[in-house]
């Protein structure tokens, strides 16, 4: 049986055999079923590559892709959907890890870079409380949880559309991004100062974010995380 990540390697150089407007179709169709968290994902990518392969063999006899899938290919998705098994918790707790790992580690970078370059403008007074950062960090796991689930909402309602509404997609996606960011600053700013302060220098935070990004992009590529 191939592995998961054997599939994928196999997928993406076969896919090229498809035609423009074939391979817009299957795209799509891979995405909206990659994007759904409750299935497995090794049973996805099998389903994926049956799916190809029949696409491929209905080109080759002249077929178009929407012949095969129908005129609702979101409708038809969801059906395929349906008949996969779910994820199991041992398969979702590397994607949640990975995820924190990922969302800590761009914090510590920007939290890096702004001691970095803030002193050059004003004078850095105090270290910084303890309680506030792990606030603030908090803070950011759960804006991160919440804009995974809104960024994949987002993508997959621009699936199987013309390009406007892609586009409405991203910009919402955008909208999200920058809101989400004004929260975490309004939120660090209504926070009272509590805790121990800490003098962390930057280049602590630098490290600390390798680490913690480097370990994300570790746990991705052994369990093969979205």
């Amino acid at each position: 049986m191939r592995d998961t990540k054997k599939l994928i390697e196999e997928n993406n150089e076969k896919r090229k055999l498809l035609s423009d407007d074939n391979l817009k179709l299957y795209e799509d169709l891979l995405l909206y079923i990659r994007t759904d968290l409750r299935v497995a994902e090794h049973e996805s990518e099998e389903l994926l590559m049956d799916l190809l392969d029949h696409m491929l063999e209905a080109q080759h006899e002249g077929r178009s892709g929407t012949e095969l899938l129908g005129s609702d290919p979101k409708a038809y998705a969801d059906e395929l959907i349906e008949g996969l098994p779910k994820d199991k918790k041992r398969d979702v707790i590397p994607f949640i890890s990975t995820q924190v790992s990922n969302s800590l580690g761009w914090f510590a970078l920007v939290l890096s870079i702004v001691h970095l370059i803030m002193p050059f403008f004003t004078e850095i007074k105090a270290p910084s409380p303890i309680g506030n950062l792990i606030v603030l960090a908090l803070a950011v796991l759960g804006v991160s949880a919440l804009g995974v689930k809104v960024i994949f909402t987002l993508v997959r309602s621009s699936l199987f559309s013309e390009k406007k509404s892609a586009k409405r997609a991203y910009l919402k996606a955008g909208l999200f991004g920058g809101g989400s960011f004004a929260l975490i600053l309004l939120f660090s700013w209504l926070v009272p100062d509590f805790g121990p302060r800490i003098l962390i220098e930057w280049w602590i935070y630098l490290i600390i974010a390798l680490i913690l990004l480097g370990t994300g992009k570790l746990i991705q590529r052994a369990y093969h995380t979205h």
